[in-house]
C-alpha cells in the first residue's frame, strides 16, 4: 500500500492544486489528510462555501484511483461536519471520526481533538483527561464556539464545557473499540504527541498531548499521522517523523509555499519506506 500523508492545507489553493498534481503523477492507494482543510484568512465563520472547492479537488484525486481518508482540525468550522458526512455517504471520501475504515487490510481510525490553546475558537479543544483539563494559561480572547446559525458566541463556563466533552484519553479509547488489529491500524490524529519532538512551536514551546503519547506507547498502532503545529519540523532540526517501538509517527509540517507531504510504503503490516517532499528519505 502506498500512502500520501499531509495536513493543514488551509487557504493555500496552490497546495491543494499541487496535491492533485502529485496524485496524478504518482499512483497512491490512500491520501490521508489529518485536519485543518479549510481557509481561515477570512474567518472560520466564512469557511462553508469552500466545501465546493474541496469536493472538486477530492473528485480529481479520486479519478487517479486513490481513496481519500480525512478529518477536520481545530481551525475548521464545526458546521461543516454535516457536509463532510454527506460526501462520506456519497463515496467521495472517508470522513472517519468515530469510524473504522478498512482499506486493503489496514484499519484507518481518527481522533481530531486537541488540547486547549490561546486562540478563541474552542469547538475542537478537549481536556487531556477528565481530571486534567489542561487549560492554557494564556488566552487571546474569550472562549468561543459557533452556534447553529454560524455565529460566534461566548462559552460562559469553559471548564464546565470541557468536563462535558469526552477527553482526549476517552476519545482515543473509543476509537480503539472497533479496531480488530491495532498493530495494523493507521491513525489520523490532528494534535501531535508530547515527548517526540513533533510538537515544537516557533518560540520553542512544546505543546503536544501527553495522552496521545501514552496512547502510542501503550497501543502501538502501525502509523500515526499528525499536524496542527505547522512549523514544528523547521524548529526541531527538520525532525518530521519518529519511530516509537513499532509505531511510526508522522508530522509533515506545512509552511511556505511548497506542499509538505509524506509518502509511506507499507507491505505485509510493516513500513518499508518513508519519504518527505521537502526533507527527503528517512527509511
Amino acid at each position: 500500500m502506498k500512502i500520501l500523508a499531509t495536513s493543514d492545507l488551509h487557504q493555500m489553493i496552490t497546495k491543494w492544486k499541487d496535491l492533485v498534481s502529485v496524485c496524478q503523477r504518482q499512483k497512491f492507494d490512500v491520501v490521508a489528510i489529518a485536519g485543518d482543510l479549510f481557509p481561515k484568512d477570512n474567518g472560520i465563520e466564512n469557511q462553508i462555501p469552500f466545501i465546493k472547492h474541496l469536493r472538486k479537488y477530492a473528485t480529481k484525486i479520486n479519478n487517479t484511483g486513490a481513496k481519500i481518508v480525512l478529518i477536520l482540525g481545530n481551525d475548521d468550522n464545526q458546521n461543516i461536519i454535516p457536509e463532510m458526512e454527506k460526501s462520506h455517504n456519497d463515496g467521495l471520501w472517508y470522513y472517519i471520526p468515530d469510524k473504522v475504515i478498512d482499506i486493503g487490510g489496514y484499519e484507518f481510525v481518527a481522533m481530531p481533538y486537541v488540547p486547549d490553546y490561546p486562540f478563541g475558537y474552542k469547538f475542537w479543544c478537549r481536556a487531556e483527561r477528565e481530571n486534567n483539563l489542561r487549560i492554557n494559561s494564556e488566552q487571546f480572547c474569550e472562549p468561543l464556539i459557533l452556534n447553529k446559525n454560524n455565529k460566534f458566541e461566548v462559552i460562559e463556563d469553559y471548564p464546565k464545557y470541557l468536563r462535558n466533552q469526552n477527553s482526549i484519553c476517552k476519545s482515543l479509547f473509543i476509537g480503539t473499540i472497533n479496531v480488530k488489529n491495532i498493530q495494523k491500524s493507521i491513525w489520523l490524529i490532528h494534535a501531535p504527541p508530547a515527548n517526540l519532538l513533533l510538537d515544537i512551536c516557533a518560540d520553542g514551546r512544546k505543546v503536544g498531548s501527553n495522552e496521545i503519547y501514552e496512547f502510542i506507547i501503550k497501543q502501538q498502532p502501525l502509523i500515526t499521522i499528525h499536524g496542527h503545529i505547522h512549523e514544528s519540523p523547521e524548529y526541531n532540526g527538520n525532525k518530521w517523523c519518529h519511530q516509537e517501538n513499532k509505531t511510526l509517527c508522522i508530522q509533515a509540517g506545512q509552511i511556505g509555499f511548497k506542499l509538505h507531504y509524506v509518502i509511506i510504503d507499507v507491505e505485509n503490516g510493516e513500513v518499508k519506506s518513508v519519504w518527505h517532499s521537502i526533507y527527503g528519505s528517512k527509511i
